[in-house]
């Protein structure tokens, strides 16, 4: 009988001593992991802050090109504006003294 009583007090320290190590290597697994998803985490929070930083630079380079962009065409514009009396003298003086096509003159 105190062989059996030894038998179970021995066979409980050593299951006690079994659990305590698969006890040990979880907690080392799950602070592994804890690690690792914090690290995850700083990539992912300066992933977005990188992305954030490169779409307000690249929307501050498209606004800059829209505005150079902008100058140019209002330059044509003025340009064209100034020319356009040149432009219409120069077409009526052609017009006015264009030889007619024929000597009818539209009277057939």
């Amino acid at each position: 009988m105190t062989y059996i009583l030894i038998a179970l007090v021995v066979s409980s320290f050593i299951f006690e001593y079994w659990l305590l190590t698969k006890i040990s290597k979880l907690n080392k697994e799950n602070q592994n992991l804890q690690k690792a998803l914090y690290a995850l985490n700083g990539d992912l929070t300066n992933f977005q802050a990188g992305i954030s930083r490169d779409t307000k630079s690249q929307k501050d380079e498209l606004l800059v090109e829209m505005k150079r962009v902008q100058k140019k065409v209002d330059v044509v514009r003025r340009d064209i504006m100034n020319s356009l009396p040149t432009q219409i003298r120069k077409t009526i003086g052609h017009i006015e003294f264009a030889k007619p096509l024929d000597n009818n003159h539209g009277r057939g």
